[in-house]
């Protein structure tokens, strides 16, 4: 199974009203509720892929257990949960439906005490001890500043089972979890220009940033997320180019955690890394045609990986050369359901 690892959770309520105004009594008559935070929505994508995902996460209170209770009931995955004494946080977005704008509200994570952390580590040791787990994913960001290592030690400990590991995070988080190697790292530009203190604003300028990774860091994939933009991939002597075709976006949130499930699948299975990449960047691309966070449309998927466009990039003068053969994606995944929801 695939392992997802979220330290920061939370329900993702979505409120829809016609308009708002600070100040304003409103009433709704509809809204939503999932299981939010990045690796709850990789692993939401893995699930609607076919495959066997789990997520270990730390939860506390009512909203933990709603938590709980919606992953494993509404989404599939198999969950193991890590109790804290604080419950947990609830995301609110207010969707004006009319204007198509969205204001999103964020409640603090929890303070993890010291017993909450090691009992997080002593779950994550158990569970690769006692599954098979080809891949494992970190992302998002701990709710506590002072357990901001915890991604460095458990990708040490994922990297010595012999899982792949991939890291997507930013700040602390991510400066910390890159020293313990992981096999993958996929930051967008912003978090990748803070992390370098440089502005990356031109292509070349981006190239040898993730050139300049991969090679301080011994990181065998690099993925730099560039949103319509597509994404730069580094990996072994090959620097790609995958671009999306232009889309209506409708919810660009989960589109970096849908990116990250097609990297896994691909690793895991080995596909190449032009099927992997072109899988990877489909499901972010159908994942923003969609307001759902987690999810997308058969149909799209299929029309979208046909679309991507792939060039390998010469980083040493930025020539081109696209690249056109691929494999068919009801041949790299004939247990997928080829009928949309």
């Amino acid at each position: 199974m695939y392992l997802t690892v979220t330290p920061n959770p939370c329900i993702d309520k979505t409120i829809y009203i016609p308009h708002f105004k600070p100040g304003d009594r409103v009433r709704s008559n509809k809204y939503t509720q999932i299981s939010g935070g990045k690796g709850n929505n990789v692993a939401r994508i893995l699930i609607s892929l076919g495959f066997p995902a789990a997520a270990i996460l730390w939860v506390g209170g009512y909203t933990g257990k709603q938590v709980v209770k919606m992953l494993r009931e509404d989404d599939k995955v198999k969950c193991f949960p890590v109790w804290t004494h604080i419950p947990t946080r609830t995301i609110t977005t207010v969707l004006e439906e009319e204007l198509g704008q969205q204001t999103a509200f964020f409640e603090p994570g929890p303070k993890i005490s010291e017993q909450e952390y090691n009992n997080l580590i002593e779950r994550f040791k158990k569970i690769l001890q006692t599954h098979s787990v080809p891949v494992a994913t970190f992302s998002g960001t701990v709710p506590d500043p002072n357990v901001a290592s915890l991604y460095k030690v458990l990708i040490d400990i994922a990297n010595k089972q012999g899982s792949i590991t991939i890291l997507d995070s930013y700040g602390n988080e991510f400066s910390e979890g890159i020293q313990s190697n992981p096999f993958m790292v996929k930051p967008n530009v912003e978090e990748l220009s803070k992390f370098l203190k440089t502005e990356l604003s031109d292509k070349k300028s981006r190239i040898d940033a993730v050139q300049f990774i991969k090679q301080k860091y011994r990181i065998p994939l690099v993925v730099l997320s560039m949103g319509a933009e597509g994404a730069f991939v580094s990996y072994e002597n090959l620097f790609l180019h995958f671009v999306p075709p232009r889309i209506k976006e409708v919810n660009p949130v989960g589109s970096g955690d849908a990116l990250v499930a097609g990297f896994a699948v691909g690793l895991a299975k080995k596909f190449s890394i032009y099927d992997t990449g072109r899988l990877g960047i489909a499901l972010g691309t159908a994942n923003a045609m969609m307001w759902d966070i987690g999810k997308f449309d058969i149909k799209n998927l299929l029309e979208i990986y046909e679309q991507v466009k792939v060039y390998s990039i010469n980083p040493m003068n930025n020539q081109k050369a696209q690249c056109k053969e691929h494999t068919p994606l009801h041949l790299l995944l004939p247990e997928l359901a080829y009928s949309s929801p």
